[in-house]
């Protein structure tokens, strides 16, 4: 999913009319982007709540002492005298523009951090329906995860029965072993492969249907499958 460019959250956050429809839209249905704006909106007050604390404090000589100290600074303290500050109407379009700097700073940092890690397609297939079971259709990713473990992802479209429930499996080329992946609640689903399944063996993605009967074999009934194709 793509989410709306930092610099307009930024420039929302400061009140700004600006984006294009797609980004508003993309607001209202992303939990994620609502929350970081939010987050701006309430940096943003706190900036602005701070414009008219009137008269800056003078700080005393020792804290540019101190600062010359840690630094190392050959600059003795009294050459740079400090000399208090009033903030001024003309500073104010400054500071926005400050803060509006600072904000796509925060909102790129945060970004970075919370990006999505990436991942690489291993496999893929297109799964085709059973007799019985004309017009359903579904497809499998098979994707590995930066920390190596192995994950598929399955969509399926098909009329559902509510005296049963749908599983996910691999299954052997020669369809004489099978592995369960779990149920699958609704349309799509992602399921942990085991470690050390061998994918050029266990090649056969399916989908069943499956009766409350408490037995863990496969019912027989499958709705689609299809054969993963390394990518």
């Amino acid at each position: 999913m793509s989410h709306v460019d930092p610099e307009i959250l930024a420039l929302l956050a400061l009140g700004e009319q600006t984006g294009e429809p797609a980004d508003h839209t993309h607001l209202a249905e992303c939990a994620q982007c609502r929350a970081e704006l939010q987050n701006l909106r309430r940096t943003a007050a706190v900036g602005r709540s701070s414009l008219d604390a009137g008269e800056l404090l003078t700080p005393s000589p020792r804290v540019w002492s101190a600062i010359v100290e840690e630094l190392a600074l050959d600059e003795p303290a009294s050459a740079a005298p400090v000399v208090p500050l009033r903030r001024r109407a003309w500073l104010r379009p400054v500071a926005a523009i400050a803060a509006a700097v600072l904000l796509i700073a925060g909102v790129g940092a945060t970004w970075w951090a919370l990006r999505p890690a990436p991942t690489t397609v291993l496999a893929s297939a297109t799964l085709d329906p059973f007799p019985g079971w004309e017009g359903a259709e579904g497809s499998a990713t098979v994707e590995e995860q930066p920390d190596g473990a192995r994950v598929v992802d399955v969509s399926l479209t098909a009329p559902f029965d509510d005296d049963g429930f749908r599983e996910v499996w691999l299954i052997s080329s020669d369809s004489a072993q099978l592995v369960s992946l779990g149920v699958m609640r609704g349309t799509d689903g992602t399921f942990t492969i085991p470690d050390g399944l061998d994918l050029s063996r266990f090649d056969l993605v399916d989908i069943s249907e499956e009766p409350f009967d408490g037995d863990p074999a496969h019912s027989g009934d499958s709705i689609v499958r299809g054969q993963l194709t390394s990518v």
